[in-house]
């Protein structure tokens, strides 16, 4: 429930606009790299999980994730809290597995040699809490409307919905894919190969938490396991592909997290889809009729509604969230700009420094469940590089700020490239007669193929 906001403070060193992951996790990376205090983080939603706020919520930590949240203490809870993903398996909608594919080939590589299903709700709920030993806290709910440089051109003011001003010196955007706080830094967002705006777009993809009639654990075939503990359980993500489109299922972690975040007794899954350009635009936030509908003609025949397709029919029970989205890719033209007055002669020293994170900085395809992963780490290196700047105050530290940045928009766009190619794979399994179709088929038969895979969806080769 959300509460009476807490005023802002007028100045402050670090003002983080976001809480999301990104803003949540810079903010635990700077306090564990030696900043102090003067770090304030703002948040125009209400509370976590606020249906207000509409941006997607991703349900996969990869390794290289996993490995720098170690680096700030907040792996280990939420790997007790999550389910081991040991691999992902390609299907037909009616038939075995095209390709399946094992992250035990990270053993040796990493700690954490599978990925992580969990709800992006409790992923925050649990940087909140680190937030909390942190001794910060998350002032809502503020939406950043104005931003210019301050009269002694020393740090940038930052104008908020109720009137009031914060003085900054350094501004980290981390407020999403629509970034106020980018915009007003005059910072371009585009598609790196096309130079398409970001507002143009036309691929549709529905995302929605729900729960079944009859238990559809069984598309969850153990890869390994671990003695008898249930949590150690590693499973393989299904994705399925007909020519009417791809489809998701995968569960949102162990039962606590299904009862604290939707309060239901039951297991909730989240299901994903595409949504053919023919068929016209999704409704904004689908219905159980619409998912119902979808489901049948896109999932595993064994999760349909339908007695003709399958023998012993499953329906969707509930629907506890759901959302339509355009996936695009786009990246801001740089993610650390010094952000002058119209008036500012624009000295070196002069004006404020920002700094863009998260959707904010890139956007891309949800395929391989890469954006939130690359925004934690992103994030968490951010931390450690500006806590060097920060406290030391010296201009060769802002030279390895900007170098950091730089290599980090490097990683962006290989992410985006990477992901794009991940949608070729995905478009080519929707047509079994296509000869793309059998090439991949045959490919993932070869085990030096399956291990570049889990390669490149673990993060471990663009840490």
């Amino acid at each position: 429930m959300s509460s009476q906001p807490l005023s802002l403070p007028s100045r402050t060193q670090i003002l983080i606009v976001g809480a999301g992951p990104s803003g949540l996790a810079a903010a635990i990376s700077l306090r564990k790299h030696g900043v102090p205090t003067d770090i304030v983080i703002v948040d125009r939603a209400a509370y976590v999980g606020d249906p207000n706020n509409t941006a997607s919520r991703a349900i996969v930590i990869h390794s290289a994730t996993l490995e720098a949240l170690d680096s700030i203490e907040c792996a280990d809870e939420l790997n007790s809290l999550g389910l081991r993903m040991g691999g992902v398996q390609l299907r037909a909608r009616g038939s075995a597995p095209l390709f399946t594919n094992d992250f035990s080939s990270l053993k040796g590589y990493t700690k954490y040699p599978h990925g992580l299903i969990l709800s992006q709700s409790f992923t925050e709920r649990s940087l909140l809490k680190r937030i909390e030993e942190c001794s910060l806290r998350v002032l809502r709910p503020y939406e950043a409307v104005g931003m210019k440089e301050s009269e002694d051109g020393d740090g940038l003011d930052v104008s908020f919905n109720t009137g009031e001003v914060i003085h900054a010196k350094y501004v980290i955007g981390a407020d999403g894919a629509r970034s106020v706080i980018r915009g007003l830094s005059g910072i371009g967002f585009s598609d790196p190969q096309s130079r398409i705006d970001s507002a143009q777009v036309n691929q549709q993809i529905v995302l929605a938490d729900v729960s079944f009639t009859k238990d559809i654990s069984h598309m969850y075939s153990p890869i390994s396991t671990s003695g008898s503990d249930p949590k150690q359980l590693s499973f393989s993500t299904a994705f399925s592909f007909s020519p009417e489109g791809f489809f998701l299922t995968a569960p949102l972690g162990h039962p606590q997290v299904h009862s604290e975040i939707y309060g239901a007794s039951e297991p909730v899954y989240r299901i994903g889809f595409s949504v053919p350009l023919h068929r016209g635009e999704a409704p904004s936030h689908p219905s159980l009729e619409v998912l119902q509908e979808f489901t049948d003609r896109q999932a595993l025949v064994t999760m349909s509604s339908d007695p003709s397709q399958n023998p012993d029919p499953v329906s969707i029970k509930k629907v506890y969230w759901s959302t339509r989205f355009r996936t695009h890719s786009a990246v801001a033209d740089t993610f650390l700009k010094r952000v002058h007055g119209p008036e500012s002669k624009e000295q070196e020293k002069n004006g404020g420094i920002v700094m863009l994170l998260g959707d904010a900085a890139h956007i891309h395809s949800p395929a391989g469940g890469q954006g939130m992963n690359l925004a934690i780490r992103d994030a968490i290196g951010l931390g450690s590089v500006l806590a060097q700047l920060v406290t030391t105050s010296s201009n060769d530290d802002f030279g390895i700020l900007e170098e950091f940045m730089k290599e980090r928009h490097g990683r962006a766009l290989k992410q985006i490239e990477m992901t794009k190619r991940f949608m070729w794979l995905m478009r080519a399994l929707m047509n079994p007669f296509s000869i793309s179709y059998w090439v991949i088929y045959f490919l993932g038969m070869i085990p030096l193929m399956k291990r570049t895979l889990a390669w490149q969806l673990s993060g471990l080769g663009n840490k």
